[in-house]
């Protein structure tokens, strides 16, 4: 884990950055309801954004849901196929200490591995058409 941790944390203070910058915007960033997998828990809740921490079960199976735009750190291994609301189905593997940006969408997901996963998700929160003080950000 030590390995991953300049990556882990480049990553995570990238999408701060992006985010308080109002670089990274959506439409709603935080979930309506939390459907997807079982073990769920807020690391960071602030005005910016919303972490989570997720966890996967071996052969844990999510049901269809909602998916916000997020950055995600890896940070287990994890190997996954993720079957989106059209049908359609991909197989993925990511190394511990990798990243993704993921879009808006509907998928379920299913951890293939016989080991658990873990990774964070960094869901940017809606940011203000204007700057701190009133004006518009150049």
């Amino acid at each position: 884990m030590k390995l991953y941790l300049p990556r882990i944390v480049m990553g995570a203070l990238i999408a701060i950055s992006l985010t308080a910058a109002g670089g990274l915007r959506c439409a709603n960033a935080q979930p309506a309801e939390l459907h997807g997998p079982a073990d769920m828990h807020p690391e960071l809740d602030n005005a910016t954004m919303l972490v989570l921490r997720i966890r996967m079960a071996p052969h844990e199976k999510t049901p269809m849901h909602e998916l916000t735009a997020r950055f995600v750190i890896w940070l287990t291994d994890a190997h996954l196929k993720d079957t989106g609301s059209d049908g359609s189905v991909g197989e993925y593997n990511r190394p511990a200490g990798s990243i993704d940006w993921i879009m808006p969408r509907q998928h379920l997901g299913e951890n293939l591995s016989d080991q658990g996963l873990d990774f964070l998700a960094i869901i940017p929160k809606v940011a203000s058409a204007s700057g701190p003080h009133g004006t518009l950000p150049h």
